[in-house]
């Protein structure tokens, strides 16, 4: 999957559970949380508080250690 810019598909989210996810879900313009995850390929899903609203959004990724994200 990585450097994959396809949508993902239903399926995906059906059999791959969540590994981290902010504490509370709330209609704020920014929301910050800190992670611990093991090494691996992860996907970052942001969202809206509404469904089907479109919205834009900037995300900022930090590691403690090298990384090799795009």
């Amino acid at each position: 999957m990585h450097g994959n810019k396809q949508h993902m598909q239903k399926d995906f989210f059906l059999f791959n559970s969540s590994k981290a996810r902010c504490k509370s879900y709330i209609n704020l313009r920014e929301v910050t949380q800190r992670f611990r995850l093991s090494p691996g390929e992860y996907v970052i899903v942001p969202s809206t508080y509404e469904p089907h609203q479109e919205g834009e959004f900037i995300l900022r990724v930090f590691s403690e250690k090298k990384n090799t994200s795009e």
